[in-house]
């Protein structure tokens, strides 16, 4: 698959995934009556699964599909999650940003990251 084939199915999936992860997160508030912080943990783990399978399934068709590469799929979101909350704390905490303009700039930031990773990492280099 070409490169920027590839970069346009995981934007699309990325969406795919975000909107999966919110309805979870969703669910468990209103339907469980979790608490926000319980829900998103749900949501988390469910929902990293989830892009997990349509990454594998949509985007990077031609790497490794074994049982390892969601192995490795796991620490990713992690290093991620850590990521982005560090980030937050940098520019929210230290430089005085607004929460939601300081999100809206690290999550573009992360989606390239994921992309890096998951390409030559997860599911190993795909030859273009």
């Amino acid at each position: 698959m070409k490169i920027f084939e590839q970069i346009k199915r995981f934007i699309v999936t990325g969406v795919i995934n975000s909107l999966f992860g919110y309805a979870v997160y969703a669910f468990g508030v209103a339907v469980l009556d979790f608490s926000y912080f319980r829900a998103v943990v749900l949501s988390y783990v469910i929902g990293v699964t989830f892009s997990y399978f349509m990454f594998r399934a949509f985007v990077f068709t031609g790497g490794d599909r074994s049982w390892r590469s969601y192995m490795r799929f796991i620490p990713t979101y992690i290093f991620l999650f850590f990521f982005n909350v560090i980030s937050l704390h940098i520019l929210v905490d230290i430089a005085d940003w607004n929460e939601l303009l300081a999100q809206a700039v690290i999550v573009p930031v992360c989606a390239v990251i994921s992309f890096i990773i998951n390409r030559v990492f997860v599911f190993k280099h795909e030859q273009v």
